[in-house]
């Protein structure tokens, strides 16, 4: 079985390295699988590992952009410069997108963000084992909750969602603070671009468990196999392939429940390997606390960590300037790592919401905006409840899923997004892969390694109509934070 150990999650690691306490969550790890492959433009080698689907995964350096038909909701082909596409709107000659952002945040439900949106599957009696409570309002900081996959498993309680009540810190002095829901008041920026723009109420987690399968999800439409964090020493705080020779993270293999224990750094295809010729990426992490280092997930893919493509992990404080500068990439990912990204026990929501909104307004007033799309998201559910079961299981058992884990709050924010929608289609962490493969007319990693859930998952185009008035900017105050 799992190991219920519980490691500390990166930021939790650092408080106490500084001289604070703070509970905090637990690294796990996975592994690519063994062969070759050959991806749209070119061959690529892999090296052995293990947790991967059974098919084969490594780096490859996709190129001409063939077209790539699409699953899910809104059936779409593309090719790098031009696409055809069918979501609400119907068919457009050419995909108006040519920008893709993907904000990452940490750890809150859709419950816990959006419990009481207007039109969302929201809730505002909040469920016990023996009844409910009226769902208390969350504090802008409050402590850390568990969020490890046994905790999830307890959390989950095997589809009836009500075991937060036997999950460490989930209720102290009858708090309640697991079940508690953020208001608009709250976080009002937020519910502004939900408003705005679109909202998905049915967005799910891939694994339920932390934030190692989460982050890599969104590069990678998978984790390999991995449903929990890696160890992490507050005196080298890295994830991935920089961690020590003998940290390991225990994984499912081939999504079944025989568990491996091996080393975090994964040879499995990323979107970069599958990106036509022309289309260019960057990740934009913080610095991680005191250290120079830059966070990202991207630690753990190795053909990305020990490849040419870690040049393109780079600081966030270059995102302005490369705004500015017309030098913004195709294919963005824009990840917090420190006091502003929202995790309890770290940070303040509202400074999160308002680290969020800079960098949104930077987009806004740019030259960008007219063929953009931003995907904001969280990473995994930290603990907080959600009512809605997870609708899809695979691998392993009952006991032990790796399946869909609970919902995310999902804002898709663009000209082309359907206005004040809520999009009720059933998505996850990988269909943000998927879609990029979609608009940008790349073969899907789950033609590489099997293990990769894009394949399947919804493409997020019905929640765009490509044939209406582009939307306006939403240029937001940002606020003062207690």
């Amino acid at each position: 079985m799992i190991s219920t150990t519980r490691p500390l999650h990166l930021g939790v690691a650092f408080t106490l390295l500084l001289g604070c306490s703070s509970t905090g969550d637990q690294p796990q790890q996975s592994a690519g699988s063994t062969g070759s492959i050959t991806g749209a433009g070119g061959a690529s080698t892999s090296t052995a590992g293990v947790g991967g689907s059974g098919g084969v995964s490594a780096s490859t350096a996709a190129s001409g952009g063939g077209a790539s038909a699409t699953s899910g909701s809104g059936a779409s082909t593309s090719a790098s410069g031009a696409s055809s596409s069918s979501g609400s709107g119907g068919a457009v000659s050419v995909m108006p997108i040519k920008h893709i952002v993907v904000i990452v945040k940490e750890n809150h439900t859709f419950d816990n963000y959006f419990g009481t949106f207007p039109g969302a599957e929201g809730i505002t009696d909040c469920k016990l084992k023996n009844g409910t409570v009226p769902c208390p309002h969350a504090p802008d900081t409050s402590r850390d909750l568990c969020h490890t996959h046994d905790c999830a498993l307890t959390d989950w309680n095997h589809g009836q969602m009500n075991g937060w009540e036997d999950s460490t810190g989930s209720n102290q002095n009858g708090d309640h603070l697991a079940w508690a829901q953020f208001h608009e008041s709250d976080i009002p920026n937020y519910w502004a671009y939900a408003k705005t723009f679109t909202l998905g109420d049915h967005f799910f987690s891939n694994v339920l468990g932390p934030s190692f399968p989460g982050h890599t999800f969104v590069l990678a439409a998978q984790a390999g196999w991995a449903a929990g964090n890696p160890p992490t020493d507050p005196t080298h705080p890295y994830w991935g392939c920089d961690e020590y020779a003998w940290d390991k993270i225990d994984v499912h293999q081939n999504g079944t429940c025989q568990i491996a224990s091996v080393a975090p750094c994964f040879n499995i295809p990323s979107i970069p390997d599958v990106l036509p010729i022309g289309i260019d990426w960057k990740f934009y992490g913080s610095n991680f606390y005191v250290l120079s280092d830059i966070w990202s997930m991207f630690n753990a893919i190795k053909p990305i960590r020990n490849g040419a493509g870690w040049s393109k992990v780079v600081n966030v404080k270059t995102f302005a300037d490369d705004i500015a500068n017309h030098q913004l990439p195709n294919v963005t990912w824009v990840v917090n790592q420190d006091l502003n990204d929202e995790h309890p026990g770290i940070g303040s929501v509202c400074k999160g919401e308002n680290w969020t909104v800079d960098h949104i307004n930077l987009l806004m007033n740019s030259e960008y905006w007219k063929d953009t799309a931003i995907l904001f998201t969280m990473d995994d559910f930290g603990g907080w409840a959600d009512h809605v079961p997870p609708p899809r299981q695979y691998g392993c058992d009952g006991a032990t899923p790796y399946g869909l884990g609970f919902r995310l709050p999902l804002i898709v924010i663009s000209p082309y997004a359907r206005p004040g929608f809520v999009f009720k289609e059933v998505a996850e962490q990988a269909s943000i892969p998927k879609f990029i493969e979609t608009v940008f007319g790349a073969p899907a990693l789950s033609t590489l390694d099997p293990a990769a859930q894009d394949g399947q998952a919804n493409d997020l185009m019905n929640a765009f109509d490509f044939n209406q008035a582009p939307l306006p900017p939403l240029v937001l105050p940002t606020r003062s934070c207690n």
